[in-house]
């Protein structure tokens, strides 16, 4: 170098440190945001970014760099360039846009109808592009804060690749305090590679300062919002736990009526047939009302199987239902009185012929056909046919239970038996004897269909004298 290209480069440097230096009152020497920027880019050669915490300052820092980077004012920056010229990049970020668009936007200003992809990083496109043309390049960048942090690193590592190849690329970002503190908790990425400058006071920033470190977000809340919204909870919940239970209680109170009008219809059908316990039947007024209410029943009855079009069930039919359904309950509950089943068959088909002999006593003569039980009469048979058999049709613990049953079926001339069963008395109860087997299958079909239903089968009489010689041991 020259004497006098020596010279003159001593005096832009004192010109440059003039315009940047000023001197406080105590005598210290402040240097201006744009000398430090300067002097990092020199230097340091690593991405800058300078922060503030209002946009007003950063702003008005970054179009003094602009201004410094467009004059004709020798700069640190220019003086590395031979012919003085400088490829720059300016762009506002947005948190609208995304890194794609943001790296588009900079290799379009930099680089005029270069063909590129916008999804590689900024290292490797910017770089490429900037070997192949060899002039100096600068990205300055507007509010970086809304930069994210990917772009952000493709930046850092964009200049310090370049200081590596040799070539001149500078990055300067400009932003919030945020932006910094983005930085800090990712520090491992931006060591040696950033530099952060406070706008306010022109010093560098350390990462481990306490100003980037990010502030704990502290509720929007008062206490007493606390505690009013709690109380609202508390309180809400009350209310649904009150309106549970009034909804269950009512629930309750419906399924417990129900019930009882199902036991109460079950109670006045069964008083249509048993209005008088004990075996005591009432008097005339009694009977009179039990006719009109039978006779209420069969009209309805009657009305409702012409509207449904469905054939209506004669009252013998009715009546062996209802006492064949009692006795197959009768395990289970507790058994009927003797008269109270008479006065039922009194009632439903009337053949049952009523006398009251004595109104103090009250003392009943019943005539009506009942079955004894005996078994002479198939000792009988046995003699009169020389291979008789009976059809067998029900069987019963209990004898009264066994007289109630034969009460039932007066005109099918039925018999019984006892023997022994699992070591208690057991009635047999059968039809009359026939003179074979055949003859007593044909009469089968021709029974009852409750009895039918009990699947009644064919049984010699021989077995039978045998389980009655057994039952007299």
């Amino acid at each position: 170098m020259s004497a006098s290209a020596n010279s003159r480069s001593t005096y832009q440097s004192t010109q440059r440190l003039t315009e940047s230096e000023s001197t406080s009152a105590d005598g210290s020497i402040a240097i201006s945001v744009t000398a430090r920027i300067d002097y990092n880019l020199r230097f340091s050669k690593q991405a800058v970014l300078v922060i503030a915490d209002h946009t007003e300052q950063y702003s008005q820092l970054a179009s003094q760099f602009l201004v410094s980077l467009s004059n004709g004012k020798p700069s640190a920056i220019q003086l590395d360039t031979p012919d003085n010229h400088i490829n720059v990049a300016f762009v506002a970020a947005s948190s609208k846009l995304n890194d794609i668009q943001m790296r588009c936007r900079l290799i379009e200003q930099l680089f005029v109808n270069a063909l590129f992809d916008p999804e590689q990083s900024l290292a490797v496109s910017v770089l490429r592009f900037a070997k192949q043309h060899g002039e100096a390049i600068s990205i300055v960048i507007d509010h970086a804060h809304a930069l994210s942090l990917q772009v952000k690193y493709e930046l850092s590592q964009l200049v310090n690749l370049a200081k590596k190849s040799k070539l001149t690329i500078n990055v300067v970002l400009f932003g919030l305090t945020e932006a910094a503190q983005q930085l800090a908790t990712n520090k491992s990425l931006f060591k040696n590679k950033m530099v952060v400058i406070d706008a306010e006071s022109g010093q560098v920033v350390s990462l481990d300062d306490k100003k980037m470190t990010l502030e704990k977000s502290v509720s929007p809340l008062a206490l007493w919002q606390k505690l009013s919204l709690a109380s609202a909870l508390i309180i809400i919940a009350v209310a649904l736990i009150w309106v549970y239970s009034i909804i269950a209680e009512d629930i309750n109170k419906q399924t417990f009526n129900t019930k009882e009008q199902t036991v109460l219809e079950g109670q006045t059908s069964q008083g249509l047939l048993l209005p008088i316990s004990n075996g005591v039947l009432g008097n005339e007024n009694t009977r009179t009302m039990q006719k009109k209410q039978k006779s209420s029943l069969i009209e309805q009855s009657t009305h409702a199987s012409k509207s449904s079009g469905t054939v209506q069930a004669t009252s013998e039919e009715i009546n062996h239902a209802l006492m064949t359904n009692q006795l197959v309950s009768l395990s289970k509950k507790k058994p009927a009185e003797a008269g109270d089943v008479l006065q039922a068959l009194a009632a439903a088909d009337n053949k049952i012929t009523v006398k009251v002999i004595d109104n103090a006593d009250k003392e009943m003569v019943i005539q009506n056909h009942s079955a004894e039980i005996s078994n002479s009469y198939y000792q009988t048979k046995s003699e009169e046919f020389d291979k008789g058999y009976v059809i067998q049709i029900a069987g019963f613990s209990d004898n009264k239970l066994a007289e109630r049953f034969l009460s039932l079926y007066p005109d099918e001339n039925l018999h019984s038996y006892q023997k022994q069963l699992s070591g208690k008395d057991f009635t047999v109860i059968t039809t009359k004897a026939f003179a074979n087997k055949a003859q007593a299958k044909s009469i089968i079909q021709s029974l009852p269909i409750q009895l039918i239903e009990r699947k009644p089968w064919v049984k010699s009489i021989s077995s039978v004298i045998n389980e009655i010689n057994t039952f007299k041991r």
